[in-house]
């Protein structure tokens, strides 16, 4: 095998890029193609994805290159800003000496990005992706869910690992580098308390802080809050999926916060890809992971927040992935292994099990409604009779905390995933509203959402839902949640749908559904002030008085994807 470091290769404007490329010795290869912004000689840079010698071994050149204006390439970083340059990277691989032409690009998170944005200029020489966590719009699902910032998701990505990779291009001496490493250390060691420190463009924005010198993009983020600005409208992929003609390996988890868009991008392309060739070969896989799935097989099982899913969570992506790409860019007819287009880990059982489609054509939309009896919340299959309202004290400085769930928060600062939710349960401003033991195997799988009927003493406020499973002792244990951002009349009843995402879960026979409404989730989401402003710019707040309305053919309700048994 060899190994050749900082290859440059030009772009059309003339500047360079550099990869590092791992081949076999001899021959002509079909080639995997990775664009990270994390540093090509970090291993979470070159491994997170795909170990590159294992698919040298076989068969496979593996060039990994460092996207613009990040570690060893030249030029100005614009997070997503990929297209151009993912065209003329694959057409660079094709045309290399250890190349056959076949060119496939393959990596998670921000490298799916890159995959999805170079497949969208259609190189002739493109041949198959492997997106994984790979978001669709950058706006609605990444940056913000509902109208809510995810404040502490991009901290954690703009702090916690791309900051790093902007010392090289800073022009600053050596105390300077060493305030700023400071810096951000205490924001990532004391999350949940800097995000309470209203206005926070005082603490986080300032023109010499590290945010501003290092990734001046977070800027841009927070600042540009309508999904309609030509700054999110120019990277979305959304608009773009007609533009696409490649088979794509789409790679996902339930407890992943870009979830939602990997699940629109497989939507998309199977609807609307360029080509029929495209719309029939699009694979969906979701686990039961955080961010980053298991890359390998082997023994062990998977444990995501407070639950063990047990070993058949466990795998090899690796193997996957190189399946995959064997048979799109080898012709190993069988590499491959997965019969159906979508395979989903139903948890609950604990299973995996393929399908034909996504969503599924068989699950029923059936809403569960929130009612009361006494000083118990209630959810009910049927209908709830007379009309109450239940209501909340909601406190902008006493934020619910963040406790579980799909998100990107610095997992040392809070948990991610499905955790039990005594603590959070037991706040006076969470209301709780739960069903009878279920008497049957229950399955929800597909796009959960709440619609609500709700009113607010405020003029901007937020609603939150979260669904959960209370085990028969009593143990509520997340499942999927999500956040409305509103601006309202005072005290006037308005009709409101929360999305949370999707899911695959078994409630299993004995075990109760359970729906938590509130107003926070913070860190993940900047709190709102309850003022029209935001906690971006604003100091001041007002604590809300809150109620939820129940009752009749307009009441609250949850709306779950049910799968006949």
């Amino acid at each position: 095998m060899v190994i050749e470091r900082d290859i440059e290769v030009p772009m059309r404007d003339g500047v360079i890029l550099r990869a590092d490329v791992y081949r076999p010795a001899d021959g002509r290869w079909p080639v995997l193609l990775k664009r990270t912004p994390y540093d090509k000689n970090l291993p979470f840079g070159t491994l997170v994805d795909l170990d590159p010698m294992t698919a040298v071994l076989d068969g496979f050149v593996v060039v990994i290159q460092d996207v613009r204006g990040r570690a060893s390439s030249d030029g100005r970083h614009q997070p997503f800003d990929e297209r151009e340059d993912g065209y003329d990277t694959v057409e660079w691989c094709a045309a290399q000496q250890w190349s056959d032409g076949n060119v496939g690009m393959y990596g998670s998170s921000y490298h799916g990005a890159t995959q999805m944005a170079a497949a969208s200029t259609r190189p002739p020489h493109l041949r198959a992706i492997s997106p994984i966590q790979a978001s669709s719009d950058y706006h609605e699902g990444r940056s913000y869910f509902g109208g809510a910032f995810e404040l502490g998701a991009l901290l954690t990505i703009s702090l916690g690992t791309t900051a790093y990779g902007s010392f090289r291009f800073a022009d600053l001496d050596k105390d300077e580098l060493r305030r700023l490493r400071g810096e951000i250390g205490e924001v990532l060691e004391t999350l949940p308390q800097v995000v309470l420190q209203l206005p926070l463009k005082q603490r986080l924005g300032r023109p010499d802080g590290v945010l501003s010198v290092l990734t001046p993009w977070f800027m841009d983020w927070v600042e540009k809050t309508n999904s309609d600005d030509p700054y999110w409208q120019s990277i979305s992929l959304e608009n773009r999926h007609h533009d696409m003609d490649v088979p794509s390996l789409h790679v996902s988890s339930w407890f992943d916060q870009f979830h939602v868009g990997t699940l629109r991008n497989y939507e998309g392309l199977r609807a609307g890809a360029a080509t029929e060739e495209a719309r029939d070969n699009q694979y969906l896989i979701v686990g039961p992971w955080n961010h980053y799935p298991p890359r390998t097989g082997g023994q062990g099982s998977i444990r995501v927040g407070d639950v063990d899913f047990g070993r058949a969570a466990k795998l090899n992506m690796d193997g996957v992935q190189l399946g995959w790409f064997g048979q799109r860019l080898k012709g190993e007819a069988g590499a491959f292994r997965q019969r159906k287009r979508v395979k989903l880990f139903v948890m609950g059982r604990n299973v995996w099990r393929e399908e034909d489609e996504w969503p599924l054509a068989r699950a029923v939309d059936t809403p569960l409604y929130l009612s009361a009896t006494g000083d118990s919340g209630r959810l009910q299959w049927d209908e709830a009779g007379e009309h109450h309202a239940a209501s909340y004290e909601y406190d902008p400085l006493d934020p619910v905390p963040t406790h579980g769930g799909a998100h990107l928060v610095l997992d040392s600062a809070v948990l991610q995933g499905p955790v039990v939710q005594t603590a959070i349960e037991e706040r006076d401003d969470v209301l709780t509203f739960t069903t009878d033991p279920v008497s049957a195997d229950t399955e929800v799988t597909g796009w959960v959402h709440a619609d609500l009927r709700v009113s607010t003493s405020a003029v901007s406020t937020d609603f939150t839902v979260r669904l959960c499973d209370v085990h028969p002792d009593g143990t509520s244990v997340s499942v999927c949640d999500g956040i409305r951002r509103v601006g309202c009349e005072p005290d006037h009843a308005i009709d409101v749908r929360v999305g949370l995402g999707a899911t695959s879960y078994v409630f299993l026979a004995g075990h109760r559904l359970r729906v938590q409404v509130s107003s926070s989730n913070s860190p993940r989401f900047d709190v709102n002030p309850n003022t029209g402003g935001r906690a971006w710019d604003s100091e001041e707040v007002v604590t809300a008085h809150q109620k939820v309305y129940f009752g009749g053919p307009d009441g609250s309700r949850l709306v779950l994807p049910v799968v006949p048994s």
